[in-house]
């Protein structure tokens, strides 16, 4: 049977040409050095060494061992670090990103949810719009993200994960003509004043796109800056908007602002996990997107 410990004292042994050298960087004596390679060669078949002088060289053998030796030894690097970065769950760090709408509506009870399963966990939050947040998860300024898609990810930078579907209402004041019609026409759109948070921004892209193919284009369009301010915009009856569902469930139980029903159009999007395709995700990272897919939708409000 092959140990790592022989294993290990192959490799130092074949890199530094030497028992004798070996047996200093190992801190060992050069008798035990010389015993575990002669082990090593039993168990084999096989010559690992020709001495040359006060040299060794490695035979066609000891060379193919010291690849595999290579590779062997890599590994069980990485799977030590893999444990010891599972059993530090109880420390570290995680940079999570989220887009303008999750992150001040949905985020909130999923970071409680993660606090309270692993509160010594250091977490930052950056809530940008989804463009912004996909590029930082690219350029490894955040270790994950949640983000709202008004079209899918196409930035080969980037992993998805897609988690659930988000509704998106149209939205309009209480006692507006929409309000009081069971269906409106997608035409009857193009007249309105469209308030939006950002044009960028994902809910705005679905509409927008999903308007326009149906040949609309809505002749106003105020950018507002972020959906509280399109809210209220709404309900001082400056115009209608569209919003996630989860946006609005207050002002909707509360009578201040109506959903209304497009004929022909069901307005939505997928909420997706990202992260990085060049870099594996750490426990802490695997951890939270497991929580994420795990408890959605008990935790978070449809």
């Amino acid at each position: 049977m092959l140990t790592v410990a022989q294993l290990r004292t192959f490799e130092v042994v074949a890199r530094l040409n030497s028992f004798s050298r070996a047996a200093q960087e190992l801190h060992l004596s050069q008798p035990a050095i010389s015993a575990q390679v002669a082990t090593l060669e039993k168990a084999l078949g096989v010559q690992l060494f020709d001495r040359v002088g006060r040299r060794v060289v490695l035979t066609a053998a000891g060379a193919a061992l010291q690849r595999a030796a290579i590779d062997i030894n890599a590994r069980l690097g990485a799977l030590t670090r893999e444990l010891r970065d599972l059993a530090e769950l109880k420390a570290g760090s995680l940079r999570i990103g989220a887009s303008q709408v999750v992150g001040v509506y949905l985020m909130p009870e999923i970071l409680a949810a993660f606090r309270r399963l692993y509160p010594a966990i250091e977490l930052t939050v950056r809530v940008e719009a989804a463009s912004r947040i996909l590029d930082m998860v690219a350029g490894d300024e955040l270790d994950v993200a949640l983000v709202g898609e008004g079209a899918p990810v196409a930035d080969d930078r980037v992993r998805r994960r897609p988690i659930r579907r988000d509704e998106l209402l149209v939205i309009v004041p209480r006692g507006h003509v929409f309000a009081e019609m069971a269906s409106v026409p997608p035409s009857s759109l193009a007249q309105m004043t469209f308030l939006l948070p950002r044009l960028d921004s994902a809910s705005s892209r679905t509409l927008l796109e999903q308007l326009e193919a149906e040949g609309i284009r809505p002749q106003s369009v105020l950018e507002l800056g972020n959906v509280g301010a399109v809210k209220r915009a709404v309900e001082a009856g400056l115009g209608i908007s569209v919003v996630s569902r989860c946006a609005v469930l207050h002002e909707l139980a509360d009578r201040r602002l109506c959903p209304v029903s497009i004929t022909g159009l069901d307005l939505e999007r997928q909420i997706a996990l990202c992260w990085s395709r060049e870099r594996p995700p750490s426990a802490c990272c695997t951890a939270f997107m497991d929580l994420v897919a795990r408890d959605w939708p008990r935790s978070l409000p449809d």
